[in-house]
């Protein structure tokens, strides 16, 4: 990533567990020098876990 780029964050849950929810993420940046031509820069996958009010792993609710 360059100063002036423009970034697009883009994510989508992958992956809901028992106790946590994965969540991918990719990153495109647009060059201001070079508009309309999107770079992928970086991706990562997250997890968060739902936790109790004593920082233990609860299940989170089924919909």
């Amino acid at each position: 990533m360059k100063v002036g780029d423009i970034l697009s964050f883009f994510s989508k849950v992958s992956r809901i567990g028992n106790t946590s929810i994965t969540v991918s993420v990719e990153v495109y940046a647009e060059r201001f020098s070079s508009q309309r031509q999107y770079l992928k820069v970086t991706q990562a996958n997250l997890t968060y876990v739902a936790i109790d009010d004593e920082g233990k792993p609860r299940p989170i609710p089924k919909k």
